[in-house]
């Protein structure tokens, strides 16, 4: 079943589409070499030319796996105790956000009246570079919305899943039944997800 961006599974979802798809384009990049070598026996003609031309996209989708074979689904545990106290709220889950530095996945985030809520557990290492990571991916949000033009917004970034979910109970507590249409900038942070 297909996964769209923001969807629970959608990186489990990725990882075999992309996988399948580099492995079918190596596959007929190898067999075009082959048809070559065999209809004329030699490796000095325009069928070796297209197949080492195939291999570009091939090696382009093998990068692109590489990068979704870094990070994993969340459990369905982990799933199930977010989605219950997020209930009505749109939200994103298993959101992975690249940088030039670095790539950012962020568990789950949700938009309300210009606040956007994420939880991010990113690898605490005790060397502050997890303080470093939760302010990159706070201005890296913040860009991404400003260029998009939504100059009033915050976003709140909290590393433990409790403290994110008392936040979203308490938006939840102030939240009225014709409040839960999806925010243009869920569809924004949406956009630029890997």
């Amino acid at each position: 079943m297909k996964k769209n961006k923001g969807e629970w599974g959608y990186v489990n979802y990725q990882r075999k589409r992309v996988m399948l798809i580099t492995l079918v384009l190596y596959i007929c990049a190898i067999g075009i070499y082959l048809f070559g070598y065999y209809t004329t026996h030699t490796t000095k003609n325009i069928w070796t030319i297209i197949a080492i031309l195939s291999i570009l996209p091939a090696s382009k989708s093998m990068v692109n796996l590489i990068m979704f074979m870094r990070f994993k689904s969340l459990k369905t545990e982990i799933f199930d105790y977010y989605s219950s106290a997020i209930k009505d709220i749109p939200a994103i889950y298993e959101a992975p956000f690249t940088t030039y530095e670095k790539t950012y996945f962020v568990d789950v985030l949700t938009c309300r009246s210009n606040t956007v809520t994420v939880c991010y557990l990113g690898k605490p290492s005790g060397k502050g570079d997890h303080e470093k990571d939760m302010k990159g991916l706070k201005e890296h949000l913040l860009n991404v919305l400003k260029n998009d033009g939504f100059r009033e917004c915050t976003v709140k970034l909290y590393d433990d899943p409790d403290a994110f979910i008392r936040r979203i109970n308490e938006i939840n507590s102030n939240l009225k039944s014709e409040d839960v249409s999806e925010s243009p900038m869920l569809n924004t942070l949406r956009a630029v997800i890997l």
